[in-house]
């Protein structure tokens, strides 16, 4: 990775979220800016902001010409926003204007940003500054590590001190599904990823890879509690 980390050096790394039982929970893959993809994904499951949590599992951003209407309906609706490496690349080009940050980003679905203005421009990359990296989630009695992406060795409990290293694992990494294995995944029972294109959601080891919105998808919308119970009944968990 030849982007900086300037803009992102104070972003947390790992943010701890622990939601009751009773609620349901739902994470999607990469939206890609497309807001109607994401409504209708809603709209199936009876989403209620006002009692369900949703998480987003970055680049929610970019390739939609609605990416600032998606963001603000995120922002409506309380919705729990990791960082994925497209909102990296806004943060550099608009924040430290990073020129390479810059022409990858208006390279691959970035020149949206050219028709909103520099307000909520502002308004979006102070927002994305107060999300995460990563989310360890508790709930149903396990713990759920969300990110973007993440490497072929982890250990959600222990970060590694070199922030540039966590940018790297959890926003750009592609070797898990390049090799097809996680070597190491301590400190959580399960994770949930997007950033790796794919027809249909898949596993390796304990990571589940859900990015189906690119070339002609739909983003794939998961309730928490369905995963888990699946888990179960294979004797997973």
């Amino acid at each position: 990775m030849d982007i900086g980390i300037n803009a992102i050096q104070a972003v947390s790394s790992k943010q701890a979220v622990f939601i009751n039982d009773k609620c349901r929970v739902f994470v999607i893959g990469d939206l890609d800016g497309d807001l109607p993809a994401l409504k209708s994904a809603l709209n199936t499951v009876n989403f209620n902001p006002q009692s369900d949590t949703l998480f987003c599992l970055g680049d929610f951003i970019d390739r939609g010409d609605k990416t600032y209407d998606l963001f603000t309906y995120l922002h409506e609706i309380k919705a729990c926003l990791i960082l994925g490496n497209h909102e990296h690349l806004m943060l550099e080009s608009l924040l430290s204007n990073d020129a390479a940050a810059f022409k990858l980003w208006t390279d691959n679905g970035g020149n949206w940003h050219k028709y909103v203005s520099s307000e909520k421009l502002d308004v979006m990359c102070n927002e994305l500054l107060t999300k995460p990296l990563s989310i360890v989630l508790e709930y149903r009695g396990y713990k759920i590590g969300l990110s973007h992406t993440f490497p072929q060795s982890w250990n959600w409990a222990n970060y590694p001190d070199d922030k540039s290293v966590i940018v790297q694992s959890l926003l750009w990494d592609r070797e898990v599904v390049k090799q097809n294995k996680v070597v190491k995944s301590h400190g959580v029972d399960f994770s949930i990823h997007g950033h790796n294109s794919t027809k249909a959601p898949f596993w390796v080891g304990n990571s589940y890879h859900i990015d189906t919105n690119y070339h002609g998808g739909k983003p794939t919308l998961l309730e928490l509690s369905d995963v888990i119970t699946s888990l179960e009944k294979s004797s997973t968990l």
